[in-house]
């Protein structure tokens, strides 16, 4: 119902990483930094290898909880136990081809060939994949899901228990993808439809702009010719036997890595999986290897640009180079951690820059990582103010030049090796913590460039050895070695095209390069303004609800404390704060104001301090701050760790009474505004995402963006208006959940929020602002986009009510479940007509009677009247006749396991703890939603479709083309 968060490059955080330009992110790479060094020249002499693939390393000590493997056949395989969560585990199977493989005519085949593992192979009918998981509770997407790079094809299943039926079974599958899939001209005819729908799903402005962004900058390479969703024309006519041939070439043994990682016995799954696979032998020849191409250094300055009305004005400065290949270890991590350190130094010097009252920019960042592990970069990204990439391009140059010329200051080195020493201590400290499917990608994104998979406590022994080197001489030295020079190429991103592009660039850059520019000024670190509240609260009540281990306190003052102590999560905390009633006090007539807040609260600062003394006062903590609010409340939520748990209390509580509400949160939100605007109907589901919500709710300006008016009159003093009469006399509510010592967070709260005056224990009823009412059209709605004329979508509503009856809720959700996987059914695989249809259920329990069941899904126009049917077709069938008993299970299996993997999640806990006092009501709830959604037939399932999902109900959106709007 509530639209998105709105992506504003403020670059906070930028701290522990190598920031990612836009081909980085294409390439889907580990951001680091492979260029040759003299230290890494050496290790290669010395290096020995340290592991089963090949990989080598002279000093570094790999982590010895992976086995690394490889069959007879050629297949490589990596397994690691590991308990997090427990009873789940992670199956990878990656094969190493992807589009950079494809011939012309095969162009977008690699992907094609991914969709078609879902259907059908010797032993699995078609369409029964996806079924088989889902009962054994996979949900479709979340749980089972694949991808298609340039490189790589990774199938991925993440199974929930890790009894020897599921094993079997995922094991099982990933056999039968590897070289059973039948690829029958039926199917393939079927699925044409589907992945030409994800074409024109994914066909944005972001990706022409990257596509455009990388054919200019790697010219020798086949990286921007073949981006993996490929094209039209091969999409609508490549028979089954050119995709057979394709899978037969590539789908082989030694193009094969099998990634495990879990709560398993190694020795056991190894046998298994050496069961599974050591019949596989690849027939015939075997596809050529990947050619990668390679790049020329420029003599001279080359300058490319784009142009979209929807695209960003963005500025990328490059300098491009062949990649020298580097051994890991010791030495070579030291110059990359230089690289970190540089990068995060003159990103955050960008970042004040676009936080000045009159800012010139909107953000930027420097990155040093290479491209598609095959080519060296270093880069400068500006964002530029809505169409001034004039002084975006004369601040990227000017930055760069002052880098080179004054280099940083220890005082900078300072701040980002103290979040550097943060984040390396959280990691080793929270080792335990990390999940078998962070650890499984992990451990496939180091096959190509070959490094070494080291432990958290490693990392860190290997960042205090490093500190000595990380002086002011040898960061300024990496920043004079990569830009003292004229960058190589020059790439300008615009709403409209650049006449005569080359020569305004290059006068531009002649001009700016004639600047005066001065050393950078070191910035004093004031220390904190807010240590101390008053008297530490008293605590007037105290008790304890058993069955949920839940701990509630109510200080003197009336703040309520709810602590829930865990050990799901070794050293790590989660916390929640709730005061005032959100979105039910906002009146009308200030769209978009819950937006500002959010993205802006924390660029206000507070009245002591501003956002970047904050960051420098911050500098090696794990705390955060800002505002935000839900339908009832205003608040925040993050983790941190306990040592930072009273800093943290106090930031919020900082925040809640002495909020800055600067100016400067305006002028970034201007600019933010002028380059997300275009966006708000730039494709189907934008509008979907904010103008329909609005319709929905007749004209409620509480929800949705109706146009880029609206989001400009929105400012900080609206804020600051909003808050001021809930800030001293509603109620406050903490959350504290995971690895915490109880009475160490009661101090916590007690030294801050305990210490306010005492306030209110309810809020207002606003019982008019509870009321909401859907719009009396039935539709079809038609909508107009501004993206490409074969782009469209079909949002359909039908009114149903609040969760106040859980059962019904609960009945609700699991139909919505049984609709989406009739809808994949019918739309997608027999009608082929769509990518990703969706269906969802909310109930509200803010708005009285408020509720809705939802289907969204991405269409071309000319498919538009026979998805609209096929709705209808399903709605149909669910009133008339119950749903089978199989449905109902492969509904309700993964909503299950979702549900008791919660229970051992402490960010699934936050919520109802932090209403365990203000809402006890909700505790009951959480108790009987297991049984409920046990119980549901497929009578409820039936009577719901009969009271909701009729056809005089229905409210139905049509986005299409503007040309087709009349």
């Amino acid at each position: 119902m509530k639209f998105g968060a709105l992506k504003i490059s403020l670059l906070i955080g930028t701290a522990f990483l190598l920031p990612l330009s836009p081909m980085d992110a294409a390439a889907k790479q580990p951001i680091e930094n492979t260029a040759q060094s003299e230290a890494g020249g050496q290790a290669e002499n010395s290096a020995k290898i340290v592991n089963a693939w090949g990989h080598k390393s002279p000093d570094l000590k790999p982590d010895a909880a992976i086995r690394y493997g490889v069959m007879e056949n050629g297949i490589k395989y990596a397994l690691r136990r590991n308990v997090k969560p427990e009873q789940a585990i992670a199956v990878r199977m990656q094969i190493a081809t992807g589009s950079l493989a494809e011939a012309d005519n095969e162009r977008g085949l690699a992907h094609f060939l991914e969709h078609m593992a879902f259907n059908g192979s010797k032993n699995i009918a078609e369409g029964e994949m996806t079924k088989i998981l889902e009962r054994k509770g996979l949900a479709f997407g979340a749980d089972t899901n694949a991808s298609t790079g340039f490189e790589k094809t990774t199938y991925k299943l993440n199974l929930p228990q890790n009894d020897e039926d599921m094993i079997d079974t995922a094991l099982f599958i990933m056999r039968e993808t590897a070289s059973e899939l039948t690829i029958s001209d039926e199917a393939v005819e079927r699925e044409r439809g589907v992945v030409l729908s994800e074409k024109q799903t994914r066909n944005s402005a972001g990706l022409r702009r990257i596509e455009n962004l990388i054919q200019f900058a790697l010219p020798e390479t086949p990286y921007g010719q073949r981006l993996p969703i490929g094209t039209e024309e091969v999409l609508k006519t490549a028979p089954a036997a050119r995709l057979k041939d394709f899978y037969r070439r590539y789908y082989r043994p030694e193009y094969t890595i099998m990634v495990i990682s879990g709560d398993f016995d190694v020795d056991a799954m190894e046998a298994k999986l050496k069961s599974t696979f050591a019949d596989w032998k690849g027939a015939g020849e075997a596809g050529k290897p990947i050619d990668r191409g390679t790049v020329s250094p420029a003599e001279k300055l080359q300058i490319g640009s784009f142009a979209d009305p929807a695209s960003s004005t963005m500025v990328e400065m490059m300098h491009i180079a062949p990649l020298a290949k580097v051994t890991d270890s010791v030495a070579h991590r030291q110059e990359r951690l230089k690289k970190s350190v540089a990068a995060s130094i003159i990103s955050k010097r960008l970042e004040q820059l676009s936080l000045e009252k009159k800012p010139k920019i909107r953000g930027g960042y420097i990155s040093f990582s290479p491209l598609f592990d095959a080519f060296d970069q270093a880069s400068i990204t500006i964002n530029g103010n809505d169409g001034d990439w004039r002084g975006a391009l004369a601040v990227g140059e000017q930055t760069l030049r002052q880098a080179a010329k004054y280099g940083v200051m220890q005082a900078e080195i300072d701040e980002q090796m103290a979040n550097l020493e943060t984040s390396f201590r959280n990691e080793a400290r929270q080792s335990s913590n990390r999940k078998s499917s962070l650890l499984a990608g992990q451990i496939l994104s180091v096959v190509d460039s070959e490094k070494i998979i080291i432990t958290p406590r490693e990392q860190l022994a290997l960042f205090e050895a490093s500190k000595p080197h990380l002086t002011v001489k040898s960061i300024n030295a990496v920043l004079r070695n990569a830009f003292a020079s004229q960058p190589q190429k020059i790439h300008i991103s615009a709403k409209s095209p650049i006449k005569n592009a080359d020569k305004k660039i290059r006068k531009i850059l002649r001009k700016s390069s004639k600047v005066a520019i001065s050393a950078p000024i070191e910035a004093v670190v004031k220390p904190f303004a807010y240590d101390s509240f008053g008297k530490a609260g008293k605590v007037a009540e105290d008790k304890r609800i058993e069955d949920l281990g839940i701990r509630t306190i109510k200080f003197a003052n009336n703040v309520r404390l709810n602590i829930k102590k865990t050990d799901f999560e070794k050293d790590k905390i989660y916390y929640s704060l709730r005061f005032g009633s959100g979105e039910l006090s906002v009146p009308q007539g200030k769209p978009a104001i819950d937006l500002f807040m959010r993205e802006m609260s924390p660029v206000a600062g507070l009245k002591e301090h501003s956002y970047a003394e904050l960051q420098r006062i911050l500098a090696g903590h794990m705390v955060k701050y800002g505002l935000s609010y839900n339908s009832d409340s205003f608040g925040y939520r993050g983790a941190t760790v306990p040592k930072d748990g009273a800093l943290q209390m106090k930031l919020l509580a900082a925040t809640v009474t002495d909020g800055g509400y600067r100016k400067e949160a305006d002028s970034v939100w201007q600019n933010a505004v002028q380059s997300f605007g275009p966006q708000l109907d730039a494709q189907p589901m934008a509008v979907a995402r904010y103008a329909v919500p609005r319709i929905l709710v007749n004209g409620d300006t509480r929800f949705g963006i109706a146009n880029v008016e609206e989001l400009s009159a929105r400012n900080i003093d609206e804020v600051k208006q909003l808050l001021s009469s809930q800030i001293t006399d509603t109620p406050i509510d903490i959350a504290i959940v995971g690895d915490v010592d109880e009475k160490a967070a009661i101090k916590w709260v007690a030294d801050s929020f305990g210490a306010l005056p005492k306030r209110a224990l309810v809020n207002p009823k606003h019982m008019e602002a509870r009321k909401l009412s859907f719009t009396q059209q039935k539709g079809p709605i038609v909508l107009p986009h501004k993206g490409k004329e074969d782009q469209g979508a079909i949002i359909s509503y039908w009114p149903t009510d609040d969760n106040k009856d859980q059962k019904s809720a609960i009945v609700r959700i699991l139909a919505s479940e049984i609709f989406a996987s009739l809808l994949l059914d019918e739309v997608r695989e027999k009608l082929g007509a769509t990518y990703s249809p969706r269906s969802n259920s909310f109930s509200s329990d803010t708005y009285t009677g408020y509720g809705h069941f939802s289907t969204s899904i991405v269409a071309e126009p000319a498919k538009m009247d026979m998805v609209m049917q096929a709705i209808k077709d399903i709605t149909k069938s669910m009133r008339e006749t119950p749903v089978s008993a199989d449905n109902i299970l492969r509904a309700r299996k993964p909503l299950m396991e979702q549900l008791e993997k919660s229970e051992r999640e402490n960010a699934a806990w936050l919520e109802l703890v932090n209403h365990a006092q203000s809402h006890p009501e909700k505790l009951d709830r959480r108790r009987a939603r297991i049984a409920l959604l046990q119980a549901v037939t497929a009578t409820d399932i039936q009577r719901e479709a009969q009271k909701y999902l009729t056809d005089k109900a229905q409210i139905s959106f049509k986005i299409v083309p503007e040309s087709l709007k009349n």
